[in-house]
């Protein structure tokens, strides 16, 4: 009897570690494959893989300062022009002056803070180049679409 319960743990031990390695879940196409039927209206639905992957992908580029929500107000103000003395002083005394000369915001993409997220991921499903994916990865696909529909 001890042999058996030996027996039947071992086999459903080998049975487990079997089943882990024949299962491989490829969720890249799925996700495309959900924004392709989001494009084509075919998944109608409030939630959807495509639109929880741009939004997920919004939250971590926001960590790492890809990118910024703001009040639209700000996003849509220009910096004043800079003085030629202050580019002068910029020039002689600071090390890096790239981005004070230029003025330029660091951030590649702003949202502005009273949109909502769901439309925003929805949107940025509806207008990402699925075509684009044959030669680029998704998140690259998806980023080029953020700083094309969100500029700073």
């Amino acid at each position: 009897m001890k042999n058996l319960k030996l027996l039947i743990l071992n086999m459903a031990a080998i049975g487990l570690l079997a089943m882990s390695t024949a299962v491989k879940a490829d969720f890249k196409s799925d996700i495309i494959s959900s924004c392709k039927a989001y494009q084509q209206g075919e998944d109608k639905s409030e939630i959807n893989a495509c639109k929880l992957y741009i939004d997920g992908f919004i939250d971590s580029s926001l960590l790492n300062d890809d990118g910024v929500v703001k009040p639209k107000a700000m996003i849509e103000r220009t910096a004043p022009e800079q003085s030629d003395f202050l580019k002068r002083a910029y020039r002689t005394r600071i090390l890096t002056t790239s981005s004070m000369l230029s003025n330029e915001d660091a951030y590649q993409f702003c949202i502005p803070r009273e949109y909502d997220r769901r439309e925003i991921a929805s949107s940025i499903a509806k207008s990402m180049n699925i075509n684009q994916l044959a030669n680029k990865q998704l998140k690259q696909v998806l980023f080029e679409t953020l700083i094309a529909d969100f500029p700073c």
